[in-house]
């Protein structure tokens, strides 16, 4: 019988503005962030992790939302419509003098191409950093 699982690529860092990966970006408090567009048109899904490290400068007060935006080239898409219109929202709560760590998978018959928007209204500069890896069903035996 075929092997009827995902198969997943190596992970790899989002990048942003000029293709420099998100790893331990510095995010101001009230800060924002977007990567670059991540193409999931002949994947499956996409697994993303995030990791938030906070290094003990003050109290946390607030979170910080992670958003997933739709690209212009979804046939359903009226563009990056960021934090207004995402295709998922997650919210994350830094810890002080800690490292927290959450993920996510998208199923890409939900959303093909797409963008990852990080709102930091934790109180804290963050440093973060995103990972992702994308899977593959295999051929048939």
């Amino acid at each position: 019988m075929a092997n009827t699982g995902y198969v997943y690529s190596a992970s790899a860092h989002a990048t942003h503005s000029t293709g420099t990966d998100i790893d331990g970006v510095a995010v101001a408090d009230n800060g924002t962030l977007t990567s670059d567009e991540i193409s999931g048109a002949t994947k499956v899904s996409t697994e993303i992790s995030f990791v938030l490290l906070e290094d003990n400068t003050g109290a946390i007060d607030g979170v910080v939302t992670v958003s997933i935006l739709r690209s212009d080239n979804d046939p359903d898409s009226e563009g990056w419509q960021v934090r207004t219109d995402p295709v998922m929202q997650l919210q994350i709560t830094p810890i002080q003098n800690a490292t927290v760590r959450k993920s996510l998978t998208i199923h890409h018959a939900t959303v093909s191409d797409f963008k990852i928007d990080i709102n930091n209204t934790s109180g804290q500069e963050l440093a973060v950093t995103i990972n992702y890896r994308q899977s593959d069903i295999p051929a048939a035996a």
